[in-house]
């Protein structure tokens, strides 16, 4: 029966064989078309150089009839040969009708994957990349020779979806030096239009250090000069890395937007912190509002716990001349706590100032204090009142008065050397007018 069947179907089969065997040369011929015109685009936009100067070379380059073109070992070294972007492997898919027609432009280019990327980003004080030509970087005069890739006037846009998986990013702009890993990075890019950003990654170092980073929202090129409309998420932050005189590794985390021009962006947010010791200082439970704007951060409204009272105030971190400055105002504190002698009771309240210039070398921290009423070794007292001043890990308070229910009992200076209690004199203003002195020697009348 089976001989038969194939007796009468042979001319069939043959054809049908015939058929799959040319469909197969035609598909492996249109692979191989692929594969070179991949490799046509790569050597062209070489060879031009006009978007990308430097020296681009790539190991591996192949294709499918699909327009996925597959690459491995993707170097870019700027002109001075230096690092720009390392890609071991990836993949961009292009529009089959621009290689068959030989449009070969920008918009080529609909989806790029890049994995374990290493991508380092050079910007000039107006966020500008400075790897990438733009207009006025040629000598010819034409108008059409200019090259502007964003804007309503770009003539070179990118329409394309971007993903970087477990890659590293470095940039540096004027003053700012970052470097972020385990990036795991989307965006689609319209440089005429809205680009779309959801980027997440580990470790963000440099000029800020953080344990992750994240950054989800748009970037607006309709207008002239791009706009900002971000969310950003610093989760432990070291306030040390600002460089500005913060001697702070406690972990901070920061929840913000960011607005405004690509070159000047305004940064508002909420800071917490769960710890934050200013050594004789402990504060707890901080929150602040942030706002950045043109190198300077400033923090507002913070709220803390401190020495079982609370803390309000204000501040302000100036990245560019590296110095800070910051005013707080405590309530209710506990002076047994802050004193580190149980013995004291009695709540009390404190202005207190700090400032920090690295780049004139000079740092303050000062205040003044006020209690009510209270006990100290179940003595009673009205109150305590005087000012401090802290240098290294000594706290030195002065003109301390203790109102007795006697007189006042004063010093003029007594300190907190590593939680330890040092008094000098103890000055006695009796309520009738006489006066002694406590020293190493005992009391001794003053007349």
């Amino acid at each position: 029966m089976w001989n038969n069947w194939y007796r009468l179907h042979k001319g069939k089969l043959k054809k049908i064989a015939v058929l799959f065997l040319c469909v197969a040369v035609a598909l492996y011929g249109l692979c191989f078309y692929m594969s070179y015109k991949a490799a046509d685009i790569f050597n062209q936009v070489v060879a031009e150089r006009q978007l990308f100067p430097g020296t681009v070379t790539v190991e591996r380059l192949t294709a499918t009839p699909g327009g996925t073109v597959s690459f491995e070992s993707l170097v870019w070294n700027d002109e001075d040969g230096h690092r720009l972007v390392q890609i071991p492997e990836g993949q961009f898919t292009v529009k089959v009708r621009d290689i068959l027609t030989g449009h070969i432009g920008t918009q080529t280019i609909e989806d790029v994957t890049l994995n374990q990327a290493y991508i380092h980003l050079i910007f000039n004080d107006k966020m500008e990349l400075q790897h990438i030509k733009k207009a006025g970087d040629h000598q010819s005069s034409h108008p059409k020779d200019f090259i502007k890739v964003t804007g309503p006037k770009s003539n070179r846009p990118f329409n394309c979806h971007v993903a970087l998986h477990q890659g590293s990013i470095e940039a540096e702009a004027p003053g700012r030096h970052f470097k972020i890993g385990d990036v795991e990075f989307s965006s689609d890019i319209h440089t005429k239009g809205e680009t779309t950003i959801d980027l997440r990654a580990g470790h963000f170092s440099g000029t800020l250090d953080a344990q992750s980073l994240r950054i989800r929202g748009s970037l607006d090129f309709k207008p002239e000069t791009p706009q900002y409309n971000l969310s950003l998420l610093l989760s432990d932050c070291n306030p040390r890395s600002l460089g500005a005189g913060l001697d702070i590794d406690d972990p901070a985390t920061v929840s913000a937007d960011i607005r405004g021009p690509l070159y000047a962006p305004i940064i508002d947010g909420t800071l917490k912190m769960d710890r934050l010791d200013i050594t004789a200082l402990v504060f707890t439970d901080v929150v602040g509002q942030v706002h950045y704007e043109q190198g300077l951060l400033d923090v507002a409204e913070v709220t803390a716990s401190v020495f079982g009272g609370s803390m309000k105030g204000h501040g302000q971190v100036n990245l560019d001349d590296k110095s800070y400055t910051a005013d707080m105002t405590g309530s209710q504190l506990k002076g047994g706590i802050a004193a580190h002698d149980l013995f004291l009771r009695c709540n009390v309240d404190l202005d207190l100032h700090m400032e920090e210039n690295k780049s004139a070398g000079t740092k303050a921290i000062y205040g003044d204090f006020q209690s009510g009423p209270g006990r100290y070794h179940n003595v009673p007292f009205r109150g305590i009142s005087g000012s401090f001043a802290q240098g290294g890990k000594t706290l030195t308070f002065r003109d301390v008065v203790i109102s007795m229910f006697f007189g006042d009992v004063s010093t003029d200076a007594f300190s907190i050397v590593q939680g330890k209690v040092k008094l000098g004199p103890i000055n006695i203003h009796y309520k009738n007018g006489k006066r002694s002195r406590w020293g190493k020697n005992g009391p001794q009348p003053v007349s």
